[in-house]
């Protein structure tokens, strides 16, 4: 091969990798709107949610909230949430599970491990999406999660 041939020969494959690099950074970002809210279709409403907490623990008990305003307003404080696939997620014993039902039964999951950490389920979606852990990169208020508990 001459030399121009291996010029354009490292130019494609240095083009490949770099857009596989683009394309993983690309799909590693996402927001709680993008994977739950969006997702719902128009007519479709959360009815019922049910929060725990530490849900590994014998002791554990739900909260069922049925109450439309308090439901809304807790999804309005999730749906700015922007997320980041991570590998490693900080579990110190501080989880929340959230079971978001709505009129058309389907069912969401949201958890929430540490700090900073999300995983969020959808029953009548198997994208791979759904099974990775995502770091909260934005502020967000962790009392809501409390405040649902009380």
């Amino acid at each position: 091969m001459s030399k121009r041939s291996w010029y354009v020969f490292l130019t494609l494959c240095a083009l490949i990798v770099i857009s596989g690099i683009v394309y993983d950074a690309y799909q590693s970002k996402a927001s709680f709107k993008e994977l739950l809210l969006d997702h719902l279709k128009e007519s479709e409403k959360i009815i019922e949610m049910n929060v725990g907490k530490n849900r590994l623990r014998s002791d554990e008990s739900l909260t069922k909230i049925t109450d439309q305003a308090t439901i809304d307003r807790f999804m309005d404080s999730l749906s700015e949430i922007k997320l980041r696939k991570s590998d490693v997620w900080n579990y110190d014993n501080d989880e929340y599970e959230i079971r978001l039902y709505t009129s058309n039964y389907r069912t969401f999951g949201v958890f929430f491990y540490g700090p900073d950490h999300i995983r969020i389920y959808n029953s009548a979606v198997r994208h791979k999406r759904y099974g990775w852990t995502y770091r909260i990169v934005n502020d967000f208020d962790r009392s809501v999660l409390e405040g649902l508990l009380k």
